[in-house]
């Protein structure tokens, strides 16, 4: 079995619930290591492509909106246990500050330097669009640029192909899918709480958030095929992945055309 699992600030500021502080995160990693194979991103496309009967389970190590907290504390814990994990970056605040959260602002988003350091100990780099947008919102032309944009401006700027987008919000339907594939993505992220009843594939590839408050028989529960924990843990995830649609809503009327400031 083959999970990709997600994590978001790696320190003990922003929104409670996603942030992590070093300890934990630690004790997490020590956990995977010793109970699963973690996979190097740069390998994603042969799992997500490929039937693992492994009774190991794989993970992937995904880090969502590219907070600078990635490089100054989970990058050198990771570096020290030979691990390397996926990063989702906002473009259009690379270098910049947190203002399109309500909920977790005030954090700064990785510098170009930064993630080229990443890239060069065997990270990789997905695009999470220009502004963290509700894709499901917004209009065709704003979609379009999002998608287009922000995987232009992370190509030439790193100086590598970016084909995979992890949807803000996780939040998708055969709207943005279409887009995404005209834009050239093979491979899109969303979360569990995402309701899709249609076939999935690489475009629709959930990752699994791990929280602080999750303890690790909840964790274990992750990566596990099925069971009450599993189930418990889809359930809580779907609730706060319900609260940080708040951000959505209150931005609900920005989504409409090209911001110019980008």
């Amino acid at each position: 079995m083959f999970t990709v699992l997600e994590f978001h600030n790696i320190s003990s500021r922003g929104i409670c619930w996603t942030n992590m502080p070093a300890k934990r995160f630690a004790d997490v990693l020590d956990l995977f290591q010793a109970e699963t194979h973690i996979v190097a991103p740069t390998d994603l496309e042969h799992y997500l492509n490929s039937q693992d009967d492994s009774e190991r389970p794989h993970v992937m190590l995904s880090f969502d909106d590219g907070y600078e907290e990635i490089y100054t504390t989970a990058y050198p814990m990771m570096r020290e246990r030979g691990l390397a994990g996926m990063v989702s970056t906002v473009a259009g605040y690379v270098g910049k500050r947190n203002l399109w959260d309500i909920m977790g602002g005030g954090l700064d988003h990785l510098g170009w330097h930064q993630l080229e350091e990443l890239l060069a100990a065997g990270w990789s780099i997905c695009s999470h669009t220009m502004t963290h947008p509700d894709l499901k919102r917004c209009t065709d032309d704003r979609l379009t640029w999002e998608l287009e944009q922000s995987k232009q401006i992370l190509e030439k700027r790193l100086g590598l192909e970016i084909p995979a987008v992890a949807y803000p919000f996780g939040r998708f339907n055969s709207r943005v899918l279409r887009a995404a594939q005209k834009t050239g993505y093979r491979i899109g992220f969303t979360v569990g709480a995402e309701v899709w009843k249609g076939v999935r594939g690489p475009l629709t590839t959930i990752r699994v958030p791990v929280y602080q408050i999750d303890s690790d028989p909840l964790i274990r529960a992750k990566v596990a095929p099925d069971g009450f924990l599993k189930r418990l843990d889809a359930f809580k995830n779907r609730f706060f992945n319900r609260l940080s649609l708040l951000t959505s809503f209150a931005h609900r009327h920005r989504f409409k055309g090209i911001p110019q400031q980008f």
